[in-house]
C-alpha cells in the first residue's frame, strides 16, 4: 500500500487519463481558432506517453472526437477498469482575459486525491512558471463518481493570450504533460 495516496499497488498504477470534453459537439473553452478539446487532448496523450515509459498502464478516456458530452461515463470507465488513478485534463477560460495561471481540483475529503492534486499544481507551476491558483476542493462529477483518488487539472487558460501561448505550443504542451507525469512517479514509494 502505497501511504501516499491510499491505493495499493506494486510499483506500476492503472491511470485513466480523461482528457476534457470533446470535439465539435462539446469543444469546452474556446479563445480564437482554438478549443479546449484539441488542446487537452494534445496534452493527454503527451503524458499517457510519459507514463507508458516508466512503465505505468495508461488508459485514455477518449483518443479523438466522441459524440457524447455527458460526465458520469469518464468515471464509470476508470472504475471499471479498477483504475489507481483518475487524472481529468482542462484548460480553464473566463470572461476577464487578464484571469491566468493553474489550479487543481479534488473531491472534497479525498485524502490522496488531495496529496496528488498538490503534487500536480506543484509541479505544473514550477515547471512552466504559470501563475499558482491553488488546490481546490469540488464536487464535480468525474471526482465525486470515481473510486480512486481523482484530480480534475486546470492546466491554464485559453482566454488568456500568454497562458494560451503555452496551451497551444507543443514544446510546452510537452512541457505540462512531463510536469504531470513527474508529480504522479513521486506518488510511489
Amino acid at each position: 500500500m502505497n501511504l501516499s495516496t491510499g491505493v495499493a499497488y506494486s510499483d506500476r498504477m492503472k491511470i485513466l487519463i480523461d482528457p476534457g470534453h470533446s470535439g465539435p459537439g462539446e469543444p469546452g473553452a474556446c479563445a480564437g481558432d482554438v478549443t479546449e478539446a484539441v488542446v487537452v487532448l494534445a496534452i493527454a496523450r503527451l503524458a499517457a506517453a510519459r507514463l507508458r515509459e516508466r512503465g505505468h498502464t495508461v488508459r485514455l478516456s477518449r483518443d479523438g472526437d466522441i459524440d457524447d458530452d455527458g460526465l458520469t461515463w469518464r468515471a464509470e470507465r476508470a472504475n471499471e477498469w479498477g483504475a489507481d488513478l483518475f487524472l481529468s485534463i482542462h484548460a480553464n477560460s473566463a470572461a476577464d482575459p487578464a484571469a491566468h495561471g493553474t489550479e487543481v481540483w479534488h473531491y472534497p475529503g479525498s485524502r490522496a486525491g488531495r496529496r496528488l492534486a498538490r503534487r500536480i499544481q506543484r509541479a505544473i507551476v514550477r515547471r512552466l512558471d504559470t501563475a499558482d491558483r491553488g488546490v481546490k476542493p469540488a464536487t464535480f462529477t468525474v471526482l465525486a463518481a470515481t473510486d480512486c483518488p481523482a484530480v480534475l487539472i486546470e492546466t491554464a487558460f485559453l482566454s488568456n493570450p500568454a497562458d494560451r501561448a503555452l496551451l497551444t505550443d507543443p514544446a510546452r504542451q510537452a512541457d505540462f504533460a512531463a510536469a504531470i507525469a513527474a508529480a504522479i512517479e513521486k506518488m510511489n514509494p
